[in-house]
């Protein structure tokens, strides 16, 4: 028999049962190394496909707008055109308040040693 905590955990995951797999879905696409990079630059300004692609040295623009695709379908990303160059943006700044987290939780300092 379950003890009192081990039942409201229970009915907790199974009203919450969307927003776990809202997370789940969004965790497993910041799983790719690519789109993850890509989050991380969004997080601290917007970027077009040109500037994404020189931060991340990849030469290949198709494979950063196939990831940017991929975002912005998720909701993840947003985007505005300008002239000819489309800027890309983090749609919802809560997410970059986790990237920001990860980041200053798991990178060590310059000049530091784990």
């Amino acid at each position: 028999m379950m003890n009192a905590l081990g039942t409201q955990i229970k009915r907790e995951f199974e009203q919450n049962n969307a927003v776990c797999s809202k997370v789940i879905d969004l965790f497993q696409l910041i799983s790719n190394k690519s789109r993850f990079r890509i989050l991380c630059i969004l997080s601290q300004d917007e970027f077009c496909v040109n500037d994404i692609a020189e931060i991340l040295d990849e030469t290949k623009l198709s494979n950063i707008s196939q990831q940017l695709r991929i975002l912005s379908l998720a909701g993840v990303i947003a985007k505005r055109k300008e002239n000819k160059f489309v800027f890309y943006r983090l749609a919802d700044e809560r997410f970059g308040q986790m990237l920001q987290f990860l980041r200053k939780s798991y990178l060590k300092p310059e000049g530091t040693e784990l």
